[in-house]
């Protein structure tokens, strides 16, 4: 019996091994198109770096095939804000694919949040780790997209 529950265990791990090397919990198959948007929930940032992670977005969406010139219903957000951890003010960052989708049992239209990846962060130095964490995230969901449409 002890023969058995080895080769049991041994293929529930072999069956489980594949889900840990994903990089979220969600999947990014099948997106060819979305809206890109950069979000500063905050008047402490200058506003020119809007416009700089937005060109990101839209370059790394271009190195991936995905369509951003017309509008979507789907969209790449990048979202900015400070919050308060203590008595510290730190950054939140938060890349996010949003869209509309049909539930199946209801065919209601609602709206969720397909990808989700965020850090929070004190800065030392806003401007140089505000770019740094937007391209570590967007090299993070670009590393996802690939590897969920092989």
């Amino acid at each position: 019996m002890s023969r058995f529950k080895s080769i049991f265990i041994a293929l529930l791990v072999l069956c489980f091994i594949p889900s840990i090397n994903a990089q979220t919990p969600f999947t990014l198959t099948g997106i060819k198109s979305y809206y890109p948007v950069v979000e500063f929930n905050t008047d402490k940032i200058d506003t020119k770096y809007k416009e700089q992670i937005l060109n990101m977005l839209i370059e790394k969406s271009a190195e991936l095939g995905v369509e951003t010139k017309n509008f979507s219903t789907r969209s790449l957000a990048l979202i900015v804000s400070y919050i308060g951890v203590g008595d510290t003010l730190a950054l939140k960052m938060e890349l996010l694919v949003g869209e509309n989708v049909m539930r199946l049992d209801t065919k209601e239209e609602i709206f969720v949040l397909s990808y989700i990846n965020s850090r929070i962060f004190v800065p030392e130095e806003l401007e140089e780790e505000l770019l740094e964490n937007s391209e570590e995230l967007l090299d993070m969901f670009v590393a996802q997209y690939k590897e969920d449409n092989l």
